[in-house]
């Protein structure tokens, strides 16, 4: 196998498919340069260095609203949005001043494994509900609301990562978004929507997003620089009603004083309306179509039968779920030995489950050697399944 760099920096001869990051080829090093020059260039360029408003830097809260009423008609105003540090960041800004308040936090099974850790940093009691190709089973979380009332529970919050799902690449359909919503209303939990994935569409429409869905209502919705630029940013913002993101400015012990990276922000708003953001994500679709392309293709010339998965339209991940007599635990150690590694579905639920499953990322590992680790973990389960006349 060839030799590639880890996001460590150590060279290695393995083919990694656990890791979810963007390719390092596709990070916009020159744009990025260039914008800031163009900030610490400015007459005034101390402002950029110092600490900011609360909400964030005005120039990238100003393109940002502009860009999701052009592209997604949601008639946000500036004071619907507020900039974070991050995705984990406004997610654990929610869990603090939600999850603690008593009652349960519902997150899909599986899950972002993040988002599970930050819950329970938090003592949250987290309630798991089923998936499917089309993401969240209706009939499965209101039987789990139901089971939070009848225990003398009030549901604080609903997590979803609805398109292109971390981990299984699933996206929400339409028709379930708005059954979601009609639950939520009916027993008054917040709808969490970290929406992450929703610019690196393959095909086909994206639905539209719980936020735009109910205008806000019972809706916080977050995104990210991270996948669509750079994690090393740092840099995200909450969608949210004027009154929830005021909560957050006014609480200390949520909020950060100055701002989420103030200098980072002036630069991203330099780089976004330089008109830089659109052309690039359009470029980051073309890379990860093709890659996702490339291990479809591999799935289907090498798997053995039993063997299934998703066929995500966008994002960063296919969820492979293995024939019954076979445990992912076993099949890490014999492809970990071969120098093939992935991330395990046991990490992704709250309460039990994955040991059947694991996660495959085609982001970050380059085309070439896609197949061949796909070939490499479709050998070694052949070699574990019972063999059959």
């Amino acid at each position: 196998m060839s030799t590639q760099e880890s996001p460590q920096g150590v060279l290695s001869d393995t083919v990694s498919l656990v890791f979810g990051h963007p390719d390092a080829t596709t990070l916009p090093v020159d744009g990025l340069g260039i914008a800031t020059e163009a900030v610490l260039g400015r007459p005034r360029a101390y402002v950029a260095l110092q600490y900011g408003s609360v909400q964030g830097s005005s120039a990238l809260i100003d393109y940002l609203v502009d860009r999701f009423n052009r592209e997604e008609s949601l008639e946000i105003t500036r004071d619907n949005l507020l900039i974070i540090a991050g995705s984990t960041h406004g997610l654990d800004m929610i869990a603090r001043q939600h999850a603690r308040c008593g009652g349960g936090v519902l997150v899909e099974a599986p899950t972002y494994h993040d988002a599970l850790n930050v819950f329970r940093d938090h003592d949250a009691e987290l309630r798991p509900v089923a998936i499917d190709e089309d993401g969240i089973i209706v009939d499965d979380l209101e039987m789990q609301l139901c089971a939070l009332v009848r225990g003398g529970k009030s549901p604080r919050l609903l997590y979803t990562v609805p398109n292109f799902q971390n981990p299984s690449g699933v996206t929400i359909t339409q028709s379930r978004r708005e059954k979601i919503i009609e639950l939520s209303r009916e027993y008054g939990f917040l709808i969490v929507e970290d929406d992450v994935y929703r610019d690196l569409a393959f095909e086909g429409e994206v639905p539209p997003s719980f936020y735009g869905l109910t205008g806000g209502d019972r809706v916080l919705r977050i995104g990210s620089f991270s996948k669509i630029v750079a994690p090393g940013l740092r840099l995200g913002w909450l969608i949210a009603v004027p009154e929830q993101i005021e909560e957050y400015m006014n609480c200390g012990t949520i909020q950060m004083g100055g701002g989420a990276n103030p200098f980072v922000a002036h630069i991203m708003a330099e780089y976004c309306r330089a008109g830089n953001l659109e052309p690039h994500i359009a470029q980051l679709r073309e890379v990860y179509r093709s890659r996702r392309n490339v291990m479809l293709a591999a799935l289907e010339r090498h798997m053995p039968r039993g063997v299934t998965w998703t066929r995500p339209c966008g994002g960063f991940f296919v969820w492979l779920t293995l024939p019954r007599g076979l445990h992912v635990r076993s099949l890490e150690e014999a492809a970990n030995n071969q120098g093939v590694h992935f991330a395990p579905g046991t990490g992704f639920f709250a309460s039990g489950g994955g040991e059947r499953n694991l996660r495959l990322a085609f982001s970050f590992v380059p085309s070439n050697e896609i197949d061949r680790g796909v070939r490499v973990l479709a050998h070694i389960m052949c070699k574990m399944l019972p063999q059959t006349d």
